[in-house]
């Protein structure tokens, strides 16, 4: 499917289904996608929605801003995908036909020198066993698309294209060769430049933050503001995300603020957030050498997220966190 460029725009949450995988995942139209592509996509995922006037425009600005997508093809085989060590979603195929998924990523760039890290794992067929790596094929390009536009996977400005199969498969005979058991996940890396964006502030120069006290109590007022329906105090908290999004896109913060308020009262909220957990359980990963923290539920699902309904979808908003100023805030 294609996904348009002004899916970024809404400033919601994913609703997922129960199988990791992305043939429905670049949901397109009135499907936009909800504020985050910091996720890992699964099958019969549609995206958050954010009840908008269908006639009102959907940009307020800056239409020839240039946006980039990480185009991902993958076939047999799981792959996770991560711009500059944040993750940017995962795809699964059980084959014979590739799954593919083409998120914008402007919100995790750098200048120059942007790291993208994918990881592969062996894929449980339909037959329920798992699917040999060797049969794996991965193919990634980095696609520039101007605001508005349509993207469909192969299609596009291709910045950089990169195949890893061949690679996998030589690794996967070397180690035979060597007798050796082939290291899970196989990590591949590549190096790639945008003139857009330039988040090295925050990804690459901050001072790394390593007091996971005061994460896990700031995980419990995320916690509480979700637990009480807080929808303006939550997006306060998300403040530098709003901000961070509207510089990524070019776009005016208000629009995109006004968009996560709405989605957490009318959508995430009623959904039934999980909040019964507790300080000591919550999970956290450190991201960019520390300067970026993921804080997720203890099940490893992200901290503001439903348990999936009757039919299998769920929403969820991933909560990256970084000191802002004297507090800790939502930067992702």
């Amino acid at each position: 499917r294609s996904a348009s460029n002004r899916d970024h725009v809404d400033a919601g949450v994913e609703e997922r289904g129960p199988e990791v995988a992305a043939d429905e995942s670049a949901g397109a139209g009135d499907q936009r996608l909800a504020f985050d592509l910091l996720v890992q996509y699964a099958h019969g995922a549609g995206f958050g929605r954010c009840a908008r006037d269908p006639q009102a425009p959907l940009y307020s600005r800056a239409m020839s801003h240039p946006i980039y997508h990480l185009d991902m093809r993958v076939t047999k085989c799981v792959v996770s995908f991560r711009v500059n060590e944040m993750p940017l979603g995962e795809l699964s195929s059980q084959g014979p036909n590739a799954e593919s998924f083409a998120p914008p990523m402007n919100p995790y760039l750098v200048g120059s020198a942007n790291m993208l890290e994918i990881e592969v794992t062996p894929v449980v067929g339909l037959d329920l066993e798992l699917v040999d790596l060797a049969d794996a094929q991965i193919e990634v390009s980095i696609v520039r698309a101007m605001k508005g536009d349509p993207v469909a996977p192969g299609e596009g400005d291709q910045v950089a294209v990169y195949s890893f199969g061949d690679e996998l498969r030589a690794r996967i005979a070397q180690a035979k060769e060597d007798e050796e058991e082939l290291e899970l996940p196989q990590r591949f890396f590549e190096i790639f430049d945008n003139e857009i964006v330039d988040f090295a502030a925050e990804v690459r120069d901050g001072e790394p933050f390593d007091d996971e006290a005061a994460l896990r109590d700031y995980a419990m007022v995320i916690r509480d503001l979700t637990a009480s329906s807080n929808a303006a105090g939550l997006a306060a908290e998300m403040e530098p995300k709003v901000q961070a999004y509207a510089a990524a896109y070019a776009e005016v913060d208000s629009l995109i603020r006004a968009s996560l308020i709405e989605s957490l009262a009318a959508e995430i909220f009623p959904a039934g957030c999980v909040t019964d957990f507790t300080r000591d359980e919550v999970q956290l990963e450190p991201l960019c050498g520390g300067r970026i923290w993921e804080i997720r539920r203890p099940n490893g699902r992200p901290l503001v997220s439903s348990d999936p309904g009757e039919d299998g979808g769920s929403f969820q908003i991933p909560i990256l966190v970084a000191p802002r100023d004297v507090a800790l805030k939502v930067v992702r």
